[in-house]
């Protein structure tokens, strides 16, 4: 339902517009929206001071945006609730605690990386470990790591005899396996011959090590011993800190996330004064306010300034009917078919809001096409186990809710069909139907489907004419009259021609048909014919109810079919489950695609009228 909405000014003195502000910004209902100046009221200039400190909340806003990412999530967040007066001493507070999180973090990026790099080294640790601690008695010498690939060891003879020449034999070589495709060298030489070995290391076949920068300034000799201590050392090293940084953010994630909030409404109150006008002595603001929350603002200003600050309800001229704020309220039971309506634009003000209409035949179609009370249960509870796992979340919640209520409108319809898994129910003699079989009932049901199709589309456009009356607009409302007329003259007219109505109501019929066609013709333009042959096309899309019943309905009974083939039991039931299952998930999206396209297509045409502007009050977070 869209709530009526007034309009409101508050009119009082300069020196009470920060505490006017403050109040709007507690009661949270006025939507504010920029007044408009004139020759009496100019724009409200803001203070150098409130904009300095417009700049400081957004810079500690993201001061504290950034410390939020670096702490930890806590399991269970409560956030913390921070009044604006203790804001400046909390900001002031938390500087300690940014430093410390940026130094833990540090340490432990530091320890991360490094722990990473000697595990990258791993494997030449132990293959070159044995090697190096048997050459560590060698002094003067200076000791080297390579790689080489196994396809290449040609290459380690020819290096073996160039290092021989250039050390005049003074050297030593061993290899070891590192892997399948890896073969280590270490190479210790006299430390005379340095330059010219690390220069003859730079061949293309040959990988000399590189140490981390850490180990840089190290002999190759000792890295690797302190990387065998540090590997075992760095895991505890890094756990203190984390417990560090778990024990800081479960003592100030949810107070930094109270701060966010309360720097939040901070700013927007003072974005508020960006949308206020003045004269000489006195301020204005001006909004919208739903009407049965006007008398309750009037009394929360009167009662808070003994008179010196107005509320005063405006006139909403027509110029301003498309900048009324649309706020849409619904019962309890209604609000989950809310969901559907995310995928449009907002109603405008003072049209319809077709969530009521939703709520009563989503279900109802729904309930048509599946009707199943096995396929109904099974629906029943996926919705209900949904609902539960994202209670949290709004959307999914709803959506879940849908499902679970038209699952009760499907279990209705099955016993009405006598459909239990398809004919599984009457081959067991439990269930037999209660108005017709479907599946060997294909005119009835497409008739049925069709009479539903011609009560819906004539429903919007009653809903259509009567919203235009309300809002005065005759010759719209006439056209809507006269397009309903020609919709009913032609059923009757088809009904008597098909042998559904007495032959006598065909001349009436056409007469009633010509008469409205042409008040169409002349309220509408062309238009008006062409959406009354539309609107045949929109009662003849209802058909696709019938269809996809039938549809799930044969494919239930083949399921029982197929199980019922197999000479052993298990494997039947196992096909049939199976098949049952495919079925199931198709009645999750099929029927729900399917209603909605007649909610939307065939039906919200009729009335619907987009472009509302979303209420979105003053309040705070």
């Amino acid at each position: 339902m869209i709530k009526e909405m007034r309009k409101v000014q508050i009119i009082g003195p300069k020196g009470t517009l920060d505490e006017c502000i403050k109040t709007l910004h507690a009661t949270s209902v006025v939507h504010i929206e920029t007044a408009a100046p004139d020759s009496f009221l100019h724009r409200l200039p803001i203070e150098k001071e409130r904009l300095l400190e417009k700049e400081s909340l957004e810079r500690s806003r993201e001061t504290l945006r950034n410390l939020l990412f670096l702490l930890k999530t806590p399991p269970a967040v409560r956030t913390a609730h921070v009044e604006g007066a203790q804001l400046a001493g909390r900001i002031e507070s938390v500087g300690p605690v940014v430093e410390r999180v940026k130094v833990i973090r540090a340490e432990l990026d530091a320890l991360t990386e490094e722990l990473s790099a000697v595990n990258r080294y791993e494997k030449l640790i132990i293959g070159f470990a044995p090697v190096v601690s048997s050459l560590g008695g060698l002094k003067n010498f200076e000791i080297a790591g390579l790689t080489l690939e196994k396809g290449r060891t040609g290459v380690l003879e020819l290096l073996a005899g160039e290092i021989d020449r250039i050390t005049e034999g003074r050297f030593e070589l061993h290899t070891t396996d590192i892997d399948e495709a890896t073969l280590g060298v270490v190479v210790a030489y006299a430390r005379t011959y340095d330059a010219q070995i690390r220069y003859l290391l730079t061949g293309k076949s040959i990988n000399e090590i590189r140490l981390p920068d850490d180990y840089a300034d190290l002999s190759f000799l000792s890295a690797l011993k302190l990387m065998r201590v540090r590997k075992d050392e760095l895991p505890r090293l890094m756990r203190e800190y984390d417990k560090e940084l778990e024990r800081v953010s479960n003592e100030w994630y949810g107070v930094v996330k109270g701060m966010l909030v309360a720097i939040d409404d901070a700013i927007d109150e003072i974005g508020v004064l960006n949308y206020a006008v003045q004269t000489g002595f006195t301020f204005v603001i001006e909004g919208w306010i739903p009407a049965d929350l006007l008398v309750a603002l009037h009394e929360r200003f009167a009662g808070q300034y003994s008179g010196a600050v107005l509320v005063r309800e405006l006139p909403i001229t027509p110029k301003e009917a498309h900048r009324v704020p649309v706020c849409i309220v619904n019962p309890k039971p209604l609000r989950p078919f809310e969901v559907f309506l995310g995928a449009l634009p907002l109603p405008r003000y003072g049209s319809v809001d077709p969530t009521p209409y939703v709520a009563v035949f989503f279900p109802i179609f729904f309930g048509l096409m599946v009707g199943d009370v096995g396929y109904g249960v099974v629906i029943l509870a996926i919705g209900l186990l949904l609902r539960r796992r994202f209670r949290l979340k709004e959307k999914l919640r709803d959506i879940a809710t849908v499902l679970a209520i038209s699952s009760v409108s499907a279990i209705i319809f099955g016993v009405l069909f006598g459909e239990f898994f398809g004919d599984l129910g009457m081959r067991l003699g439990l269930m037999h139907p209660l108005v017709i079989h479907r599946a060997e009932a294909l005119k009835t049901m497409m008739g049925i489907t069709l009479v539903i199709g011609a009560g819906h589309v004539m429903l919007g456009v009653i809903i259509g004419a009567a919203n235009q009356f309300k809002r005065r607009h005759i010759g719209h409302a006439c056209a809507k009259l006269a397009y309903l007329a020609a919709i009913v003259s032609f059923l009757v007219v088809i009904c008597a021609v098909l042998g559904a109505a007495p032959k006598g109501v065909v001349v009436p019929g056409v007469v009633s048909l010509v008469i409205s066609v042409a008040v169409l013709s002349a309220l509408e333009g062309a238009l008006g014919p062409i959406e009354m042959i539309k609107a045949v096309g929109n009662i003849l899309s209802y058909v696709r109810i019938m269809a996809v019943g039938t549809a799930s309905v044969v494919m239930a009974n083949v399921a029982n079919r197929i199980g019922g083939l197999s000479e052993n039991i298990f494997v039947g039931i196992l096909i049939g489950g199976a098949i049952h299952a495919l079925n199931i998930l198709l009645s999750l999206v099929s029927p729900v695609i399917q209603s909605m396209r007649l909610q939307y297509v065939e039906f919200f045409s009729k009335f619907f009228e987009a472009g509302g502007i979303r209420y979105a009050p003053f309040r705070k977070r």
